[in-house]
């Protein structure tokens, strides 16, 4: 008699301990999916976000990119970012600063490296031949370097409304005071003759 309580309880105590771990997993299973279940909602909000927001962040992002020009007489974002253009408008030189960039990356990247092999021929034994013929590749790069960003400030020109050119000029000239400004091709030529020049003075043995 004993024995078969003894039985009982420990088959109700079991039944017990077996209710208890099924009810605490389904309780974590559904803490878990409603933890995933917030993730995938809060990804989702992330990934749908109203344009209106996306174009307040668009100034800053063409503000950052372009605060660095790589002409001195193209207007940085900085300065863009004061003539209160329209979501449309910074689409449109978005679209104009990625069409140019990589051409006008890679004609830099060339121009700085014909200057330094001109350098490099300069300081050597080369004849003048050879140094005219990399001098003249240097200010042939120099000079279509300048013709894409000319180009490009004429496109970016378009986007702009009359009054915005208006402003965009007031803001350049507060910015970058006047002062005459030096070509690059002049200053390579005025190097070139300050080294031609060097040479020259040296005494000869």
């Amino acid at each position: 008699m004993f024995k078969s309580k003894v039985f009982q309880y420990c088959a109700i105590a079991t039944a017990v301990v077996a209710a208890s771990g099924t009810i605490w997993a389904s309780k974590a299973n559904l803490q878990l999916q409603s933890a995933q279940s917030q993730i995938q909602a809060k990804s989702q909000v992330q990934s749908q976000a109203s344009p209106e927001n996306k174009s307040e962040s668009e100034p800053e992002i063409l503000a950052q990119r372009q605060d660095r020009p790589e002409n001195g007489d193209m207007p940085s974002g900085r300065m863009l970012k004061q003539l209160n253009l329209s979501t449309e408008q910074l689409q449109k030189l978005k679209a104009i600063r990625d069409r140019d960039l990589a051409r006008i990356r890679e004609l830099a990247q060339q121009s700085s490296q014909a200057n330094t092999e001109l350098r490099d021929l300069l300081a050597g034994s080369e004849s003048s031949d050879v140094v005219r013929a990399k001098h003249n590749q240097a200010l042939n790069l120099q000079q279509e370097l300048r013709k894409q960003h000319f180009e490009r400030m004429l496109a970016m020109r378009e986007i702009l409304t009359p009054q915005q050119r208006s402003q965009l000029k007031e803001i350049i000239q507060k910015e970058r005071p006047n002062h005459p400004r030096e070509s690059m091709k002049d200053r390579i030529q005025n190097r070139m003759k300050k080294r031609l020049d060097n040479l020259g003075d040296r005494p000869t043995l």
